[in-house]
């Protein structure tokens, strides 16, 4: 069953996560300025072990965990809003 209101609840929702997404996204190339290197060259070098543990860096690796989380969420109610649309009458 489509309704206006559930469409409109979605597009709030792909906007907040859009938003979010944005938020990490500024937060991870600040990291990467900060400390002169990609966030890909970060992940691996914290899998190898090579940085030392320090509240700046776990700030990082929880912004790379937020982003993945906030884009899987908006990938998925854009998903559900075109299926919606789709099946619009």
């Amino acid at each position: 069953m489509h309704t206006d209101e559930y469409e409109i609840a979605l597009s709030r929702e792909v906007d907040v996560c859009k938003g979010q997404v944005r938020k990490y996204q500024r937060l991870l190339a600040a990291m990467e300025a900060r400390h002169g290197m990609t966030t890909t060259a970060f992940l691996d070098r914290t899998r190898q072990g090579g940085l030392p543990a320090s509240p700046d860096l776990k700030g990082w690796h929880e912004g790379i965990e937020a982003l993945q989380r906030w884009s899987e969420k908006r990938v998925e109610y854009e998903r559900l809003l075109d299926v919606m649309k789709i099946s619009a009458p």
